[in-house]
C-alpha cells in the first residue's frame, strides 16, 4: 500500500476540514461523500471510483467507508526549530519516544499529545517508525497539530534540551524510580517513553535527571507504551497548568 494514503470519513474529513493543503488526490465510492466540502476551486483531484478500485488502491481488505485520499509527505518540524519555538514559552512538556516500532501506538501517543497541548515530540530518525498513513489514521490527523521532529541521535538530543533549560523524566521501574504523583516536575519537562519491548535504553535513563513510574496494580507488570503516555501526560500537563 502507497504509504501516503490515508482511508476512512474521520480522518480524511479531519484533514480536509483542518489541514486541507495537505491532500493532494481524493477517490471516492459516490460525491455525495464530500457534500459538506467544496474543492472545486481547489488543487486536489477527486475520482469517482468502483469499491473493488478502492479494495485494489490499499492492497489489502480494509474498511475504508468509501473514500480514500492521498496526501503529501508529512512535514516534521526541524529539531533547531522546535527548540527555538520551545525557548519562547514559559512552562513546556516535550516527549521523547525510545524507538517506538508499533504503527498503532505511536498514532495513538501522538492522539494524546495533541488533546493535552505537549509542545513537541521527538523520534529518532531510523529504528522507530515514522508518521506514515497507518500512524495518520490512528492519530484521526492529530500528527498535523503538534510538532513532531527527528534526531539521528536521541542523547544528543537530550543534552540540547538541557542546555535550554529542561529537566529529563525517564519513565522506569527501577530502584531509583519515584512515583510520579509524587514528582515535583520542572517548568521545562522533557519525558522519555521506551519502546513496547525494552523500555528506555541504558543510556538515555544514564542522563535523564530523574526515573518515574506510574502507580498501578501490583498484579499488572507494566502498561502499554501509549496508556503510559496518555496517563503520564495528562498528569503533568495538569500539574504545570497548576502552577501558574
Amino acid at each position: 500500500m502507497n504509504s501516503n494514503l490515508i482511508y476512512g470519513k474521520h480522518v480524511v474529513f479531519e484533514l480536509l476540514k483542518k489541514h486541507q493543503n495537505m491532500v493532494k488526490e481524493i477517490w471516492v465510492k459516490d460525491l455525495k461523500i464530500l457534500n459538506e466540502f467544496d474543492l472545486k476551486n481547489t488543487k486536489i483531484k477527486v475520482n469517482v471510483v468502483s469499491e473493488n478500485k478502492l479494495d485494489q488502491l490499499l492492497e489489502t481488505q480494509t474498511q475504508h467507508q468509501g473514500i480514500i485520499a492521498q496526501i503529501k509527505d508529512y512535514n516534521y518540524t526541524s529539531f533547531n526549530q522546535l527548540i527555538n519555538d520551545l525557548n519562547t514559552k514559559e512552562k513546556s512538556l516535550v516527549l521523547i519516544l525510545d524507538q517506538i516500532h508499533d504503527p498503532y501506538n505511536f498514532g495513538a501517543i501522538i492522539r494524546s499529545c495533541s488533546l493535552l497541548n505537549v509542545d513537541g515530540i521527538i523520534i529518532l530518525d531510523k529504528k522507530q517508525v515514522q508518521v506514515n498513513s497507518t500512524v495518520l489514521k490512528t492519530s484521526s490527523g492529530s500528527a498535523f497539530n503538534i510538532k513532531i521532529s527527528k534526531t539521528n541521535n536521541l542523547n544528543n538530543a537530550i543534552k540540547i534540551l538541557k542546555n535550554n533549560g529542561f529537566w529529563i523524566y525517564a519513565t522506569n521501574l527501577n530502584q531509583n524510580s519515584i512515583d510520579m504523583t509524587k514528582t515535583q516536575f520542572a517548568n521545562k519537562t522533557a519525558v522519555i517513553i521506551g519502546n513496547e519491548q525494552k523500555g528506555v535504553s541504558e543510556l538515555l535513563t544514564k542522563n535523564s535527571d530523574f526515573n518515574i513510574y506510574v502507580p498501578s496494580n501490583k498484579n499488572i507488570d507494566s502498561f502499554n507504551a501509549s496508556v503510559a503516555c496518555s496517563i503520564i501526560c495528562f498528569w503533568i500537563a495538569n500539574y504545570l497548568n497548576k502552577l501558574s
